[in-house]
């Protein structure tokens, strides 16, 4: 049971509790006890609800901060090389037409303009 369905519970357990104590003195009356008695099972119920409440948040804040951080460490990106020499870049384009990465054309037409950069 969820604990607002307890306390609810207990709210409507504690005026029938009373209730029936008619039947064994006859009628209630002021001074007999009954709303000293009542009042104490209601505070017991409901300080029981407290504290079992209190309970559960103590731990789960004692889990939340007991958990280790995470950390994410990243590799910082590597510098930016120096403009590539013309070798290093026809062996690139050799690479990526040998895989089949780029057609035949591609490969025409950029070793051409690398070589024009020349």
């Amino acid at each position: 049971m969820k604990s607002t369905t307890k306390f609810l519970f207990a709210l409507a357990i504690v005026p029938l509790s009373l209730a029936g104590t008619t039947h064994y003195g006859g009628t209630a009356r002021a001074g007999s006890g009954g709303a000293f008695v009542g009042g104490m099972i209601a505070g017991h119920v409901v300080g029981g609800f407290v504290r079992r409440d209190r309970a559960r948040t103590n731990a789960a804040v004692h889990q939340a901060y007991s958990q280790p951080a995470t950390v994410v460490v990243r590799e910082a990106a590597p510098a930016p090389s120096a403009k590539k020499s013309v070798e290093q870049r026809l062996s690139e384009l050799d690479d990526l037409a040998q895989r089949g990465i780029i057609t035949k054309d591609e490969y025409k037409a950029r070793r051409q303009a690398i070589l024009d950069s020349l």
